[in-house]
C-alpha cells in the first residue's frame, strides 16, 4: 500500500507540473515554471518517502533523520509553491473585477436593444 502510494504521488505530481507547464500557454512565465517546479519537487519528495519507507531499518539513525528532514523541507517547498500561485490567482481575480467595476457608463436613452 506504501509503494503504491509513493508511485502514485511521483506520477501525480510529474503529471500536474509538466501537463501544466504544456498546457498553460496564455499564463505568465513565473507561474507555467513554478508548475514546473511543484511537479520537479513532487517526485523528489515521493523519492524520499519511498526511501524512508522501505529502507529505514537499513539506514542508520543520524541518515534516516536527514532524509526526513528533506522530506519535510520538501513538502514546506511545495506548500509554499502552491499557496503562492492560490494568492497570485486570487489577487488576479479580485483585480478584473475591480477594472471591470470601474468602466464607464454608456447613455442608453434613445438606443433600442433589438
Amino acid at each position: 500500500m506504501k509503494l503504491i502510494f509513493c508511485i502514485c504521488g511521483v506520477g501525480l505530481a510529474i503529471f500536474f507540473g509538466f501537463g501544466v507547464f504544456l498546457a498553460a500557454r496564455q499564463s505568465p512565465v513565473w507561474v507555467r515554471f513554478s508548475c514546473l517546479f511543484i511537479g520537479i519537487l513532487g517526485a523528489a519528495y515521493g523519492w524520499l518517502c519511498f526511501c524512508l519507507e522501505f529502507y529505514r531499518c537499513s539506514l542508520p539513525y543520524r541518515s534516516r533523520a536527514y532524509l526526513d528532514h528533506y522530506r519535510t523541507l520538501v513538502g514546506g517547498s511545495i506548500i509554499g509553491a502552491l499557496v503562492v500561485l492560490g494568492i497570485y490567482g486570487l489577487a488576479s481575480f479580485y483585480l478584473k473585477r475591480h477594472d471591470r467595476s470601474n468602466q464607464a457608463l454608456q447613455p442608453t436613452a434613445g438606443r433600442s436593444d433589438v
